[in-house]
This record gives structure tokens, C-alpha cells and sequence, in this order.
């Protein structure tokens, strides 16, 4: 150090301050950007039973149907036309692709923590992030929407619509279905 000079000490400009508190311009679930689906947790075509409901299958070919129709027509279609879907969840073409009803939310969670573990038991699964998704009389994807990066994480297919049973809609002999896909293809 050079004796007898003194030190100027710089004063750090932070920048400018803001006048006003930053507003998003819309609601997240009014989004512009794409929509699109994670599929990385692996398991949400596994087969499950919890109480009453059951979403294995009868044989490979049931399974194959099914899937066909899920990624064909079901995920097509949520993609297509979500923008439409979150402005009208529930109401007319889409009154099968809505938020879980609140009596719901506990049976979608349970089969949800059999399917995942505890992975998605949080704040977040519940209220309007948690979707169920329908385009048919009988297939029922159940999916956490990701508001923040406007994606889908499916979470379990109900196959035999019950969550939501209905007498016309639903087959008696369900009880009996055994074929779980993860179990048949992906066991060691």
C-alpha cells in the first residue's frame, strides 16, 4: 500500500428501484404457451386396486386397446384443444376433462400413493392442479397440471370409470380383471 493516499471507496449502484410490484399479465391456467406432457414418473400405467376401484385389465389385448385410444385419441386431443379445455373445464365437449371434484381428491391421492408412493402426496396435488381427463364414455386419465411450465404428469388411468362409477357406463365383471402392464412387462 502507497502511503499517504487514501482509499475512494466506489459506491455500488443496485439499480434502478421498482415503482410498482410486477403483475403477471394472466391467470396460469390461462396460459398461451404449448401444453405438453411428462411422462417421466414410469409407473402411471401400472395396475391398482384400492377398495372399489380397479384399473387392471382383463389381457394384453385390453391393454393394447386401451393404450392405443389414450395415445391416439385422449392425449391428441387434450393437446389440441387445451386452451378451449381450461377456459371451459367441465362444459360441453369437454365435461369429462375437468378439476377433481373435492369428494374425489382423497380416493384420486390414495390410488395415487399406491401407485407413486408418497412422491406426490403435497400442497401442490391438491385443489385445481389436480385434472381428470376424458374424451370417451369410459377412459379417465388423471394428471397434475403443472401450471408453472404448462405441462401434464399423468398420474394413473381409470380404464373403467370408477372414480366417477355410473351404472350404464361401468362393467360388472371389473372385479375380476387381473393384468397389470408394469407388472407383466417390466418384473425382473
Amino acid at each position: 500500500m502507497v502511503k499517504g493516499k487514501s482509499r475512494k471507496r466506489i459506491k455500488k449502484d443496485s439499480g434502478p428501484s421498482p415503482k410498482k410490484a410486477l403483475q403477471r399479465g394472466t391467470e396460469p391456467n390461462q396460459s398461451d404457451s404449448p401444453l405438453t406432457f411428462d411422462f417421466s414418473n414410469k409407473n402411471w400405467l401400472m395396475g391398482v386396486s384400492q377398495g372399489r376401484f380397479t384399473n387392471k385389465l382383463s389381457d394384453e389385448s385390453m391393454y393394447a386397446a386401451y393404450l392405443t385410444e389414450i395415445f391416439h385419441k385422449l392425449i391428441p386431443n387434450i393437446q389440441q384443444n387445451w386452451l378451449e379445455i381450461i377456459r371451459t373445464p367441465g362444459r360441453g365437449s369437454w365435461r369429462h376433462c375437468h378439476q377433481v371434484d373435492n369428494e374425489k381428491i382423497d380416493l384420486v391421492l390414495a390410488i395415487t400413493e399406491q401407485i407413486h408412493g408418497h412422491q406426490f402426496r403435497t400442497e401442490k396435488t391438491a385443489g385445481p392442479s389436480l385434472w381428470q381427463f376424458g374424451v370417451t364414455q369410459n377412459i379417465r386419465l388423471f394428471a397434475i397440471h403443472d401450471y408453472t411450465n404448462n405441462h401434464l404428469v399423468p398420474l394413473f388411468v381409470d380404464y373403467h370409470h370408477l372414480v366417477h362409477p355410473n351404472k350404464n357406463f361401468n362393467q360388472p365383471d371389473y372385479e375380476r380383471y387381473s393384468f397389470c402392464p408394469i407388472s407383466v412387462y417390466m418384473s425382473s
